[in-house]
């Protein structure tokens, strides 16, 4: 019988093994920058313009980051390798609008179905056969487009908001000449509320609810035909290029691990969080690049940086209910610049993969495009058109590569294991 996740190094000798450095705790704090300028503001535009009271974006939020929190600390104990699970940063991109087009009810019946969905694509193994044969580029081509839009949203609110964006923007580009030892992005965080409160203290209208500590709020899935294609599609779609992009960090970064755990892993989360109106489970690619990195520590410690940076974003998650009606009471041009600039660094590393590889180019090209355009074909939107007309492309115009990543991927998967394994770093 197939085993539910891979055998790892279990709970025995913890005690001894989980010895906590300067540095992993030092990562764990800079990791916990994408929570605060990065996540939770994204997150709450999206719970904005959805509609949703303070409780239902709290809830939103929380399971969306806590439910992730605790399967990445016993993913990190258990396999002693640096994780992290958290809602998808990717899928956020393509919730606003479905939003618009269903209920909350519907929502979590998407969310649902793509954790199924999800569960089975990694215990079946269909994970590894995907790798195989669609090419990496075309997948990261279509989340740098549709990543696109927040890299707009930038120039967007300097051009609304001058004197904000300026400040806010400016602190950002400039503060690393002052020093290295903290992460911009916070500096921009802490600039843009300074500007909430002292240039734009007059516009908040007191309408995004009470404050307090948060609970997540249940909500009843309600299943039709045609949220399955609209959300549930999608979001795997995005769940699995996440997927992707975090096993590639952390094979590269000398880890280890069965894809099909991950995938496994991910879809049982997410069909956790659903019940609290949180989406997709997934590998975050940029936090875990900063926990598994060389400057987390020595390798065989760096699990424990993300145990502590996890147990922080629990807190963080209880206290939502705090932080979520303050972020949502921010104008939007300065959420949507934060929420910019917390992107820059996903935008940058979905465009190298796309194209920086010299492989797959127009595919990804295509992708890319079709992800920019946010068009809607028969109800179903931009992220999936782009993986099939992309992948299309691809064997037309770029089949010869195809057909040499299909034969190599044969190769060492007779030579190493599961070529799923090998693909994701090509």
């Amino acid at each position: 019988m197939r085993r539910l996740i891979e055998s790892g190094n279990g709970f025995h000798n913890l005690k001894k093994e989980f010895k906590c450095e300067s540095r992993n705790i030092f990562a764990a704090l800079t990791s916990m920058v994408f929570v605060l300028a990065g996540a939770i503001p994204m997150l709450s535009s999206v719970a904005a313009s959805a509609g949703m009271t303070s409780a239902q974006a709290a809830s939103f939020v929380m399971c969306s980051m806590a439910v992730g929190g605790l399967i990445s600390i016993f993913a990190s104990i258990y396999y002693r390798t640096p994780f992290y699970f958290a809602g998808s940063l990717t899928a956020i991109v393509v919730l606003k609008p479905m939003f618009d087009q269903f209920t909350l009810p519907e929502m979590v019946g998407g969310f649902i179905a793509a954790g199924v969905a999800l569960f089975l694509v990694g215990y079946t193994g269909m994970i590894g056969w995907i790798s195989r044969y669609l090419p990496l580029p075309v997948i990261l081509g279509m989340v740098a487009g549709v990543f696109m839009s927040y890299g707009l949203d930038i120039v967007r609110s300097i051009a609304s908001d001058p004197l904000s964006g300026a400040l806010i923007a400016g602190a950002f580009v400039a503060f690393p000449l002052v020093t290295k030892k903290v992460p911009p992005h916070i500096i921009a965080l802490a600039v843009g509320i300074a500007c909430a409160v002292f240039l734009h203290s007059g516009e908040a209208d007191g309408s995004a609810g009470s404050y307090g500590l948060s609970l997540p709020v249940f909500t009843g899935p309600d299943f039709t035909s045609n949220v399955f294609l609209t959300v549930s599609l999608p979001l795997v779609i995005m769940a699995v290029a996440d997927v992707f992009k975090g096993y590639g960090v952390l094979k590269a970064n000398g880890c280890d691990l069965s894809l099909n755990s991950v995938t496994v892993l991910s879809g049982l989360g997410s069909i956790l969080a659903a019940f609290g109106l949180g989406h997709t489970i997934s590998l975050a690619g940029p936090v875990m690049a900063i926990l598994a990195g060389e400057d987390a520590g020595r390798r065989e410690r760096r699990f424990a940086g993300a145990v502590i940076y996890c147990g922080g974003v629990l807190v963080v998650c209880v206290l939502s209910g705090i932080l979520i009606p303050f972020i949502m009471q921010l104008p939007g041009t300065i959420i949507d610049l934060i929420c910019g600039i917390a992107m820059t660094g996903l935008l940058v590393s979905s465009l190298q993969g796309a194209f920086g590889t010299g492989r797959f180019q127009m595919g990804a090209l295509a992708a890319f495009l079709i992800g920019l355009s946010k068009v809607s074909i028969l109800g179903i939107g931009a992220p999936v058109w782009a993986i099939v007309f992309g992948w299309i492309v691809t064997l037309c115009m770029e089949n010869g590569q195809w057909r040499q990543m299909i034969a190599r991927g044969r190769s060492e998967k007779k030579e190493t294991g599961p070529a799923a394994d090998q693909a994701v770093m090509d």
